[in-house]
């Protein structure tokens, strides 16, 4: 179970989770934010919660962007406990989502 917490900042929707390598790729993070058939968000960030340091912030495109002031404003709220929304995913759900990474074949 990963509990994504959800808040908007001048009206982005941000979905703010601890960080998971398995979920940061642009694919997986692209189902995530998708207001269909994903929990819908504008912007994901992924933090590291105990340290309360941002890892990486995603769009809903599923590309990496580079942090506004919005952005930590969010991961602030979230270090402060202020949220307004939290949902519970279940690991069946992430394991729908999750787009494998290519393994690289050596020749030996």
């Amino acid at each position: 179970m990963q509990i994504v917490y959800g808040l908007d900042i001048n009206n982005i929707k941000y979905l703010v989770l601890d960080y998971n390598e398995s979920l940061m790729n642009g694919r997986t993070v692209q189902k995530l934010a998708a207001f269909r058939n994903g929990i819908g968000a504008d912007k994901v960030v992924f933090m590291d919660m105990v340290n309360d340091t941002v890892i990486a912030i995603y769009n809903a495109e599923g590309h990496n962007v580079v942090p506004d002031m919005d952005d930590f404003k969010a991961a602030k709220a979230i270090s402060a406990g202020s949220f307004d929304r939290e949902y519970h995913v279940t690991d069946y759900y992430l394991s729908t989502i999750v787009v494998e990474k290519p393994m690289i074949k050596t020749a030996c």
